[in-house]
């Protein structure tokens, strides 16, 4: 059996970005170089009503036990291997060696607890409490959110690496199927989960008061309904020219990235950026937070906004609209030259490099 061990317990509960992230890192180094493990299902990944049943339990064990030593999950790690675990919270239920590594998104019920019910701040706390102590190698996904964790935890860790995210190109393979009510439209976009993390109610006041739909310019938004949802679809629902998409299928979401005026997501908090480095990968202007890890995402080709003033966001809508076709193309040809660097070849390498001289070491 192999001496190193994925933590994959994230994949129970998530299926966002990061399901399919731990996804790819699996599927990459097992079972060759690794095992993997399922909260205490060991390798067997549970899918359908098993799952939802399963998520509901783990999280009740970790709600309980919370960093508690009793009932750790055991594992060969404990004997001389290493683990590493796809997602912070899950250090509670296990030992925790300064030879393991974890994988950290963001900091986020931390640095944002406002955006997180207080369970989830609790848990994490006790998590990165855990880590604090162990001293793991840590991974992150952005250098913004290697800063964030530094600035709490300090750096003295046996060792902090950024390892950047890449474009699932998959998504922009095929044909394009247009949305018909857009057709012959000029519109914004918006693609991501309608969370208050997202920080679409800004977006959406942004629009309002720029008076966009008098110039016929509309607004869509399309993405999975998530926490803080109903206060941004009542807003939407009294808007003109705001188009609610909900989910879209791939054919027409590579539509709506070709044919956008530009992509707007000023956002709260991010760790890496996944959606700004699409919208680069098509060659759509990003308007984003400022001195985000969106920002890093696209390596500053974007034009960047406040996001807890939406005037802000209004006038960075009005100047991506009086861009010159010169502009446009020029900014365009530098997204894409920039975002088709950002491959899973380049992240899968990287983490190779990580992990398996650190067998062979």
């Amino acid at each position: 059996m192999s001496a190193l061990l994925l933590d994959n317990s994230l994949s129970i509960v998530n299926r966002t970005g990061a399901y399919y992230l731990a996804r790819d890192i699996c599927c990459e180094f097992v079972p060759v170089h690794a095992d993997v493990r399922y909260w205490r299902l060991g390798s067997h990944a549970p899918e359908g009503l098993f799952r939802k049943i399963i998520a509901r339990l783990m999280m009740l064990e970790i709600g309980l036990l919370g960093n508690s030593d009793r009932f750790l999950i055991g594992s060969k790690a404990d004997a001389g291997g290493f683990l590493v675990f796809l997602d912070p919270l899950y250090v509670l239920r296990s030992r925790l060696a300064s030879r393991d590594i974890v994988l950290c998104h963001d900091v986020g019920p931390l640095t944002h607890s406002e955006l997180y019910d207080p369970r989830t701040v609790e848990n994490y706390r006790l998590a990165y409490d855990k880590i604090a102590r162990a001293k793991p190698g840590m991974v992150f996904v952005s250098d913004w959110s290697r800063a964030c964790f530094g600035s709490i935890f300090g750096t003295d860790f046996r060792q902090l690496t950024t390892i950047p995210l890449y474009v699932r190109t998959e998504l922009f393979n095929g044909h394009a199927e247009a949305v018909p009510a857009l057709e012959g439209r000029p519109f914004f976009l918006t693609v991501g989960a309608l969370e208050t993390r997202k920080n679409q109610v800004a977006a959406l006041k942004a629009f309002r008061d720029g008076r966009f739909w008098d110039q016929g310019i509309a607004y869509v938004l399309c993405g999975a309904r998530g926490a803080g949802h109903e206060e941004i679809s009542a807003l939407a629902a009294n808007e003109p020219g705001v188009f609610m998409l909900n989910y879209v299928p791939d054919a027409q979401l590579r539509w709506l990235y070709g044919h956008a005026e530009a992509f707007v997501l000023p956002s709260l908090l991010e760790g890496f950026g996944m959606p700004a480095l699409e919208a680069a990968y098509m060659g759509l202007l990003p308007i984003v937070s400022a001195d985000s890890a969106l920002v890093e995402a696209v390596s500053g080709v974007c034009m960047e906004v406040s996001p807890h003033d939406h005037r802000s966001i209004t006038d960075g809508m009005r100047r991506a609209l009086v861009r010159s076709g010169a502009e446009k193309m020029q900014t365009s040809l530098a997204l894409r030259q920039m975002a088709v660097g950002a491959t899973k070849e380049r992240f899968i390498g990287q983490w190779r490099d990580l992990l398996i001289s650190k067998q062979v070491a």
